[in-house]
């Protein structure tokens, strides 16, 4: 009478092909973390940049050339660049807002995140 089972052979091959579905699964949930992560990370530096452009606005701030300026905000430090450029009306300027993310052990600017451009117009005295 022959026993009934699993031979060594076919524990084996069905442990490999285990293994091999779960790397393949645990590499989808580590991309998945990377992809959220970054998610946050833009949207936290576009919060920063819009943040920048209403503090532009209620202070009535007319800029000529390039401003920078670091800031802590959304529990990072972030590096905000902006550059005015004149447009056809002398009342409005096109202004880029860049943010970027400072490295905190080294203060260098570790990787550009958001880019936003908006229109600054400047408000006629009375």
């Amino acid at each position: 009478m022959r026993a009934k089972g699993f031979t060594l052979l076919e524990v084996m091959v069905a442990l490999a092909i285990f293994a091999t579905a779960a790397m393949a699964l645990s590499n989808v949930a580590m991309q998945y973390t990377q992809a959220t992560a970054n998610a946050v990370l833009r949207s936290k530096a576009q919060f920063v940049a819009l943040n920048e452009i209403a503090y532009m606005e209620i202070n009535r701030e007319w800029m000529s050339g390039t401003a920078s300026k670091q800031v802590t905000q959304q529990g990072e430090r972030w590096q905000i660049d902006k550059k005015a450029q004149a447009t056809i009306s002398p009342n409005v300027q096109r202004v880029d807002v860049q943010v970027s993310l400072l490295n905190a052990d080294t203060g260098d600017v570790a990787a550009g995140i958001t880019s936003l451009v908006f229109f600054n117009y400047r408000v006629a005295e009375s």
